[in-house]
């Protein structure tokens, strides 16, 4: 299962990267939903493809209000 999570507005790129470098620490390899993107909220999505929300949401509350959210993809059948 997918989780995604959306860094606030006003976190500046460095501090994106030191957030995602700890996150890596902690085991979730974090990576862009949009790789490239110019529209800055868009850029501010990122996913792990690997680990639940609450292991996710608990390392990120580390990080207090750099966060907006933290959502589980659902799980879905591919339809044959």
């Amino acid at each position: 299962m997918s989780v995604q999570f959306k860094f606030h507005d006003r976190v500046d790129e460095s501090r994106r990267r030191k957030i995602i470098k700890e996150l890596g620490k902690a085991g979730f390899a974090a990576k862009s939903l949009f790789p490239g993107q110019k529209r800055p909220k868009l850029a501010a999505i990122f996913t792990v493809a690997k680990g639940g929300a609450g292991k996710l949401r608990a390392v990120l509350g580390e990080y207090g209000d750099d966060i907006e959210y933290v959502e589980a993809s659902p799980e879905r059948e591919p339809k044959a």
